[in-house]
């Protein structure tokens, strides 16, 4: 008794052995057979394949598919079989086609195996970027925009972190010469007619000089400045964000897409599930490769401006130091002057006072005669 489920067992393989549906001679189909009518269900090693949607797919090959042609079936994917429904090109050299899901639900694999036609054997498909973009899911598009945005993040950065654009040497070389000829006016005007860091800094130190001392104009020039680098460092900021954040969504497109794979071939079994599993894992791992080709790049450019931009920012703060002193300078020139301007002020009050200025009087010295008798 205990060896009878035994028996059972080998019964049923070599009655399952006998009846195994098998090719034609010469027709190297394997194992795989289309049922005569649609409405009945493929039987395929034993299992049940639900008739296709009809959705259709363009594949390109570098293989020899002269002798194909159309209604010709192959299969491909798990369980799932195609028609060919239209020939674009064809040669020895390759050629490209549109097939049509006839059974199952998979989509076309890398290998397409003949079934019935004249064509040929096997078909090896060239999957290109494109392709692999379409097959990788839907997490796919917002790393696309992150990698259009480094592109342009980048181009941004080339343009305004240039030292011609936040500190120019004509500007530097005018607003010098405006400086120590002790025109504010002059030296004012150009700040404002350039753009930059540095003719943003000389801004502040412009504005109301006559009324700010040097420590004013100090601390607004630093206010300043500050303002001026937080928006300069904005593009720096987001390829920073950009090389973080872009391995994290493609890992997460992998993982949800793994999970779609392992969803999907939990009812197959055998090597049609290894084989599905395998090309479902190939597929869905090119979400975390397109991440690192956004994320890697991001990380360096990231570093190369940032570094740039400190430079700028390090000259800046030499120049500006530079020009604060020559402001100093020309303060204590008007402070002397005015010092100097109001003593001769107060020297001319002193004689111009109100007081009565009283003229000397010139005495008459004339002899007296005595009235007196002389005794």
């Amino acid at each position: 008794m205990r060896r009878m489920p035994f028996y059972l067992l080998a019964l049923m393989a070599a009655i399952g052995w006998c009846t195994v549906v098998r090719a034609a001679p010469g027709d190297d189909s394997g194992g795989f057979t289309i049922a005569p009518d649609k409405d009945e269900p493929l039987k395929i090693e034993g299992e049940d394949v639900v008739p296709g949607d009809g959705s259709r797919f363009h594949i390109r090959t570098d293989d020899n598919i002269e002798k194909l042609k159309e209604d010709d079936v192959y299969s491909s994917g798990l369980n799932t079989m195609f028609k060919v429904v239209a020939i674009v090109e064809k040669g020895t050299t390759g050629g490209s086609f549109t097939v049509s899901r006839l059974r199952g639900n998979s989509n076309p694999d890398r290998k397409f195996n003949r079934i019935s036609g004249n064509g040929p054997l096997t078909i090896v498909v060239t999957q290109t970027l494109l392709d692999l973009y379409k097959a990788g899911g839907p997490f796919l598009h917002p790393l696309a925009v992150l990698g259009v945005c480094t592109i342009l993040l980048s181009l941004n950065c080339l343009w305004i972190y240039r030292r011609r654009r936040q500190c120019s040497a004509q500007f530097v070389r005018e607003a010098r010469a405006a400086l120590e000829k002790g025109d504010i006016n002059d030296f004012g005007k150009l700040a404002m007619k350039s753009p930059g860091l540095f003719p943003y800094v000389c801004r502040a130190m412009s504005d109301r000089w006559e009324t700010s001392t040097t420590k004013d104009i100090e601390s607004r020039c630093q206010t300043a400045a500050s303002a001026q680098i937080n928006r300069l460092r904005v593009p720096v900021r987001a390829l920073n964000l950009i090389a973080a954040a872009a391995p994290l969504l493609g890992l997460l497109g992998t993982i949800v897409g793994m999970v779609i794979v392992f969803e999907a071939v939990a009812s197959a079994t055998g090597a049609a599930k290894a084989q599905a599993l395998a090309a479902g894992i190939r597929v869905k791992l090119f979400s975390t490769a397109m991440a690192l080709i956004v994320a890697i790049p991001s990380l360096f450019l990231f570093w190369i401006f940032n570094q740039k931009l400190n430079g700028l920012i390090a000259e800046c703060e030499l120049l500006a130091e530079e020009f604060v002193h020559e402001i100093r300078i020309l303060k204590r020139r008007k402070r002397r002057a005015s010092a100097a301007a109001s003593e001769a002020d107060d020297g001319d009050g002193d004689d111009t006072d109100g007081t009565p200025i009283r003229k000397p009087q010139t005495a008459s010295h004339k002899p007296q005669v005595s009235t007196e008798a002389a005794p």
